[in-house]
């Protein structure tokens, strides 16, 4: 073989070298994205607090979709073209664990995603269709519950772990000492006794003796008496079951 020909061979082996390498580094590459945790832009909220009323999604825009003084819109996301916002409530209900989809794209969080499967708070989170005007968003471990950015109701979703408690005692500091009564349907049970919860989300005027409602994230923190670690709201129970 001339020393031509051996230079031609030589020059085609090592391009082909290169696509290889270069093919495995960009599959390689694809692998390490997939694995990567869910990007987020946003610090989540968790008093349940989000929601407010704003006019149809195709329509929205500034203080109507809930935007803050510094032009940030809340977490919301699009799904089969329509925007949901996120509440501010976490689903405590056992429900099926087969979710529908994932945030795909993200936008910047002083605009309202315009795509499906779209956000404004990050991508790589998968999210479930729940009942009507409602989604579920896994974040952080929890399934955090969305509803259409123009819904005008402030009743909390059904979703979201509430049980009945009998008031001990109404504390100097606006504590609560209540005891557990029942939980509602759907939600696992609790431990009988005491606890302890903040009633800065009480809307009724409350004594000794009176029947409460208490909606939470469901988390409890193991001190005495227990405290209940989130409260969304407590309100005075009038009707008996």
């Amino acid at each position: 073989m001339s020393d031509m020909k051996k230079t031609s061979v030589m020059l085609l082996a090592l391009l082909l070298s290169a696509c290889l390498l270069s093919g495995c580094a960009d599959l390689a590459g694809d692998a390490a994205q997939a694995d990567e945790e869910p990007v987020s832009s946003v610090s989540w909220p968790t008093d349940g607090s989000l929601l407010a009323a704003s006019g149809d999604e195709e329509h929205v825009s500034g203080k109507d979709a809930g935007e803050t003084d510094d032009g940030a819109y809340p977490p919301a996301v699009m799904i089969d073209g329509v925007v949901y916002k996120d509440t501010g409530y976490v689903d405590s209900m056992s429900g099926c664990g087969v979710m529908d989809g994932e945030i795909r794209s993200c936008v910047d969080a002083r605009q309202l995603p315009a795509e499906n499967d779209q956000s404004n708070f990050g991508t790589g989170y998968e999210y479930q269709r729940s009942s009507e005007g409602q989604v579920m968003v896994e974040i952080d471990g929890e399934r955090r519950i969305f509803r259409e950015i123009g819904y005008e109701g402030d009743d909390i979703p059904e979703q979201v772990m509430n049980f009945d408690a009998e008031v001990k005692e109404v504390m100097e500091d606006g504590t609560l000492l209540v005891t557990y009564v029942r939980v509602a349907d759907g939600f696992g049970p609790m431990s009988a006794g005491d606890y302890t919860v903040s009633a800065e989300d009480l809307r009724d005027e409350v004594q000794a003796g009176d029947l409460v409602r208490i909606w939470s994230n469901g988390s409890v923190m193991e001190t005495y008496p227990a405290q209940i670690g989130n409260a969304y709201r407590i309100e005075k129970v009038t009707e008996q079951p």
